[in-house]
């Protein structure tokens, strides 16, 4: 076997896609789940050269398996040196890569390829750009072009523009937005009014969209607002260059993706929407 492909057992839509492209896929569940995943491979003789290891980023791009995040954090490391590294030298694994949205496109992301590297001693890859669908065939991730390692990452891809070839006649104003998803707690939900929604959706290029099925972001904040009796939905992806709203259309299971005009005023702006947020959080504990 030259590569094994391991997938966050998270139960979403867009996860879901990638298994039904992927023929070899094996669900894990966080640092634990991936040590008895491995575990189980070492006992069966399986040599390797290839871990992938498939799930959605967080920002600024940290790769997450369940809820466990690879990240630049030493205790990452840590637990990735005693308890996967022995498991990746009996395997004879040469590369780990981290195939989630832009694992590699940010300073702080590539810092954890670089942690993460050392802790494993072996060449680990991220992605420069959002991933989808379209980077899978049948026998795994196929677009081995965008992956490049932490010291490797100066020109960094457009990471949203690979996709404009893509592009539909529809627009936001098309959509009869609605919330979309089940929605949980332990999302990050940041209810506003009406009028703090069209303020951030003016900073949204709403003149044409996409659906993508299998894009692997966790959004970093998912707006909700009540319009006309319905409870409306927008999904802030990663660093603000793409947004999702979830509407009536028939191919819209997955939503549908806008660009972003202004990605840095789009952030600037949430985050004096959110101090407030965080201001009451802390005085509660």
């Amino acid at each position: 076997m030259s590569r094994l492909s391991l997938i966050s057992d998270s139960k979403d839509r867009e996860l879901d896609t990638i298994r039904r492209t992927v023929r070899t896929l094996e669900p894990v569940t966080g640092w634990e789940g991936l040590v008895e995943t491995l575990e189980r491979h070492v006992q069966r003789g399986t040599r390797v050269a290839t871990l992938d290891l498939i799930g959605h980023s967080r920002d600024p791009g940290f790769l997450m398996l369940g809820s466990w995040a690879l990240d630049d954090a030493q205790q990452t490391a840590g637990t990735l040196s005693l308890s996967v590294r022995p498991l990746l030298d009996a395997l004879g694994v040469i590369e780990l890569r981290l195939l989630g949205c832009s694992t590699a496109a940010t300073d702080r992301g590539r810092a954890a390829l670089r942690r993460i590297s050392l802790a494993v001693r072996r060449s680990v890859y991220g992605t420069r750009r959002f991933l989808s669908k379209n980077d899978y065939g049948p026998a795994g991730f196929m677009s081995d072009e965008i992956l490049v390692g932490p010291e490797g990452s100066a020109q960094i891809l457009d990471r949203v523009g690979f996709f404009l070839g893509a592009a539909t006649s529809v627009p936001l104003e098309a959509i009869d937005l609605n919330a979309g998803p089940r929605l949980t707690a332990d999302q990050p939900l940041l209810p506003v009014n009406e009028i703090k929604a069209a303020e951030i959706l003016a900073f949204v290029d709403g003149s044409r969209s996409w659906v993508l099925p299998g894009l692997l972001a966790e959004p970093t904040q998912i707006v909700l607002w009540s319009q006309r009796n319905t409870i409306c939905r927008l999904e802030i992806l990663l660093d603000g260059q793409v947004v999702r709203g979830f509407g009536a259309y028939p191919d819209d299971d997955h939503g549908r993706l806008f660009r972003v005009r202004d990605p840095d005023g789009l952030t600037r702006y949430l985050d004096a929407l959110l101090r407030p947020h965080i201001a009451v959080r802390a005085r509660r504990t």
